[in-house]
C-alpha cells in the first residue's frame, strides 16, 4: 500500500519544503519532494507541518502506569499513550530500586518486545541504581550503590536490549563502568551526579557522552574556601562532543535557560526528553507515586508538574513530547528544522539509529502532521494512520 501526504510543509533537517509531497510504501518513505504522484491513499495536509516522529530517550511512564511495576500490557499502554502525543520511538526508563523490581521491569520489557516486535519501545534505559545520594532528586537513596563493570557486563549479556545507562561518574568504579558500557555499545550518561567540571571531563574520556536532564540532579558553580569551582552543568555545556538532555516542559527550565543552552550547544547536541512518570496525563491536584506503587515515593501534581510533597523538588515530569516541542518553539522561535533535530534526529543519532529521526527516502514512516499551533493533527506510524 502506498500513502501520499500532499500540500505539506515538510520539515527536513536542512529546511522546509513548501507544498511538499511525501510518499510512503510498506512503512517506509519512498519519496520526498514537490512532484505529485499516484498513490493508494491520500492525506491532504492543507498546509500543515509534516515532521518526523519524536524520539524520547528518557521516559518512566504515563497515563497512570510506570515501567517499574508494569507488566507487558502496561508497557504497551504507556507506549500507546505517548504515541498519541507523537512519540514514535522510546526507551523504557527505570529508577533506583530493588534488584527484584529492576529485573521484573526488564523481564516485562522482554515480554512486551516478544508480543510487539514493531512497537515504539525499542529498549531500556537504566537510570540507576548507580547514582550519588547527594543529588538524589526524587529517587530513593536506599537503593543507590556504587557501579561495577562486571555487573553491567552481566546485565547487558542477559538483557541485550539495555541501550542506555545513567550513572554518577564520580563514584568509585565509575571510570571502568563507563569504559565497559562504551565497549558494549551502551549509551552512557552522567546522572544524579555531584561531580565537578574536571570529573565530568574525565567521565567524557571514559565513555559518558550524555548529560541526563541538564541542570536537574547535578551541581553548577560552587565555592570552596571562597574560590569558585565549575560544576557538572558547566562541563556539559563546555565539552563540544557532550550531548545534553533538556526537560523542556516549561517548568524544569525557564525559557531563558532553554535559549541559553540552545545558543551554546545547538540543535545537534540537544535531546528533548519528557522524563515523564505515571503522572503524565493527570490533572493538577492528583496524587500518585514515582517508581513502583509498593516502594516508590509519593508525589503531587501541581502547576502542571510533579513534585515531592514538601514541594522542594520536582519528581520527574508530567510532560508529553508534543508539549516539549511547543515549549521549545516558544523559547527559541519557529526554527522548525532545529526543533525537529532536538526532538527527533539528535536523540536517534545518540542511540546510533540511522533509519528514523528525519524525513528522508528509505527512512521509517514515523511522521506527524502539526497545525499552525504545533498541535498534532495526525500520526503516521508505519502503515498505521492515527
Amino acid at each position: 500500500m502506498t500513502l501520499k501526504i500532499k500540500n505539506a510543509r515538510i520539515v527536513t533537517s536542512g529546511g522546509v519544503i513548501e507544498g511538499g509531497v511525501c510518499i510512503c510504501e510498506n512503512g517506509r518513505i519512498i519519496y520526498v519532494g514537490n512532484e505529485d504522484r499516484a498513490s493508494d491513499t491520500v492525506i491532504d495536509a492543507k498546509g500543515s507541518y509534516l515532521v518526523p516522529g519524536f524520539v524520547d530517550l528518557h521516559c518512566h511512564g504515563g497515563d497512570g502506569i510506570e515501567f517499574m511495576d508494569a507488566d507487558s500490557e502496561g508497557f504497551l499502554s504507556i507506549a500507546d499513550f505517548h504515541l498519541s502525543h507523537g512519540t514514535t520511538t522510546m526507551l523504557a526508563t527505570t529508577l533506583a530500586a530493588t534488584d527484584e523490581e529492576t529485573v521484573s521491569a526488564l523481564e516485562a520489557f522482554r515480554e512486551y518486545k516478544r508480543d510487539n516486535p514493531d512497537g515504539t519501545l525499542i529498549g531500556v534505559h537504566l537510570e540507576g541504581p548507580w547514582l550519588n545520594p547527594l543529588q538524589c532528586g526524587a529517587q530513593n537513596v536506599e537503593y543507590m550503590r556504587l557501579p561495577e563493570a562486571d555487573e553491567l557486563r552481566g546485565l547487558k549479556e542477559k538483557y541485550p536490549f539495555i541501550l542506555r545507562v545513567s550513572a554518577a561518574p564520580e563514584l568509585c568504579g565509575a571510570d571502568e563502568f563507563g569504559r565497559c558500557g562504551r565497549e558494549l555499545g551502551v549509551l552512557m550518561s552522567c546522572a544524579h551526579t555531584d561531580a565537578d567540571f574536571s570529573e565530568i571531563c574525565r567521565a567524557y574520556d571514559n565513555g559518558y557522552t550524555l548529560m541526563t536532564h541538564l541542570y536537574s540532579g547535578m551541581k553548577g558553580v560552587t565555592r570552596k574556601n571562597a574560590f569558585r569551582i565549575a560544576g557538572a552543568v558547566e562541563a556539559g555545556l563546555y565539552i563540544d562532543g557532550m550531548l545534553v538532555e533538556l526537560i523542556a516542559d516549561g517548568r524544569h527550565l525557564p525559557p531563558e535557560l532553554l535559549r541559553f543552552v540552545y545558543k551554546i550547544k545547538g540543535a545537534d547536541k540537544i535531546c528533548l526528553i519528557t522524563d515523564a512518570i505515571r503522572a503524565a496525563g493527570m490533572p493538577d491536584g492528583a496524587r500518585t507515586v514515582i517508581g513502583s506503587l509498593e516502594r516508590g515515593l509519593d508525589v503531587i501534581v501541581e502547576d502542571n508538574v510533579a513534585k515531592l510533597p514538601d514541594r522542594q523538588s520536582f519528581a520527574g515530569s508530567t510532560a508529553t513530547a508534543d508539549r516539549l516541542y511547543r515549549t521549545m518553539a516558544d523559547a527559541i522561535g519557529r526554527d522548525m528544522p532545529a526543533l525537529s533535530r532536538m526532538a527527533s534526529l539528535t536523540p536517534a543519532r545518540a542511540l546510533g539509529l540511522t533509519d528514523r529521526g528525519e524525513i528522508r527516502e528509505g527512512y521509517l514512516a514515523h511522521l506527524l502532521l502539526l497545525d499552525g499551533e504545533l498541535n498534532i493533527r495526525k500520526i503516521i506510524y508505519g502503515e498505521k494512520i492515527l
